[in-house]
């Protein structure tokens, strides 16, 4: 009995699956996580994304009837990466049939009207893949020597930003640095409109929205409300003061890093050919019922030096040198901006 049990459930997940085709990757999309809402997907293929960008020095200069170069065009190059995830979810039929929700199964009926396999894949399998998806994009440390530990598959924000500060792995390549105060509950308004403040002119009107963790998001409703009144609060709270950009809580960050970008630079990476979530097979072996899946998950940064962010450690402000400052801004200090 228990052998047939085992393939009646190996039939029925095969036959739902090819009744619903595109379940598994709609189904993961259609709740997209906050990165995936504020990131521009873009296409490459196997995990890797080498991207190109340019700067070019000034061009401009007084007429004289005379040749004299003025400009010069600099190519850079960055490999962005994303990242193989796999699931192998295994089923006991045996401890399915003896659990209260048994009386899903009924024999003799035609295998696409069975509910067992819906249950399974739509009620338990793609919200927990949602779920531990949500916690990776965030948390997500990448280790290939142990990718069978939960949190190991991929580098989440929070490590992504943690690399651009170090400058990781090139120096010459890094984030933009706006020295704040330590983040505390009366100070949050504050140090959102002095981050403001001192954007890089020449990023300014291309800066749409400022990110950083829900729990910060919470204490900066909290301190506008308790300096500017309710009012302030119902009309632009999650607005900054100054450019009215929009505030953007990630939920499950944990460091008080604040960050920014162009519009575009931050982007998901999603393979052309294994891109789409999906289940890529069903297996039976002993008493189990295997099923696997596959996808490709990343984000990174087009160009590091358009990311902006906050810097707690010393007074760094730009991109570490007067050189790199210089190159891509125009301006000289590495102290805080008046």
């Amino acid at each position: 009995m228990a052998t047939m049990v085992i393939d009646d459930v190996v039939k029925e997940v095969n036959t739902y699956l090819s009744h619903n085709p595109k379940l598994i990757s709609t189904a993961l999309n259609a709740e997209m996580s906050t990165l995936d809402k504020h990131t521009k997907p873009i296409t490459k293929v196997k995990g890797r994304f080498p991207q190109g960008s340019t700067l070019l020095t000034n061009v401009v200069q007084g007429f004289k009837p005379e040749w004299n170069e003025l400009g010069a065009l600099q190519i850079e190059h960055k490999i962005l990466r994303n990242y193989h995830q796999k699931v192998n979810f295994p089923i006991i039929p045996a401890e399915i049939l003896s659990s209260y929700w048994a009386d899903l199964y009924a024999e003799g009926k035609d295998p696409k009207d069975m509910p067992i396999s819906k249950y399974i894949i739509e009620k338990e399998l793609i919200p927990k893949v949602t779920s531990d998806m949500a916690h990776l994009e965030v948390k997500g440390v990448y280790d290939s020597a142990d990718l069978e530990t939960f949190g190991k598959s991929m580098n989440g924000i929070e490590k992504i930003l943690l690399d651009l500060a170090a400058g990781v792995p090139d120096t010459d390549h890094t984030a933009f640095k706006i020295p704040l105060s330590a983040l505390t509950d009366s100070n949050i308004v504050d140090q959102v409109t002095d981050f403001e403040r001192k954007l890089p002119s020449l990023l300014k009107s291309k800066v749409k929205k400022i990110f950083m963790s829900e729990n910060n998001v919470e204490r900066y409703i909290l301190d506008y409300e308790d300096k500017f009144g309710q009012n302030k609060f119902q009309n632009n709270a999650l607005k900054t003061r100054l450019g009215k950009r929009e505030i953007v809580a990630i939920p499950f960050m944990e460091t008080d890093d604040i960050f920014t970008t162009t519009e575009n630079n931050f982007v998901r990476l999603i393979d052309v050919f294994d891109g789409k979530p999906a289940i890529t097979d069903v297996q039976k072996q002993d008493y189990k019922v295997k099923i696997f899946m596959e996808f490709w998950k990343g984000y990174d940064f087009l160009i590091n030096e358009l990311v902006v962010m906050s810097n707690f450690t010393d007074t760094t402000y730009g991109l570490g040198s007067q050189a790199l400052n210089q190159k891509y801004y125009g301006i000289d200090g590495v102290t805080p901006a008046p």
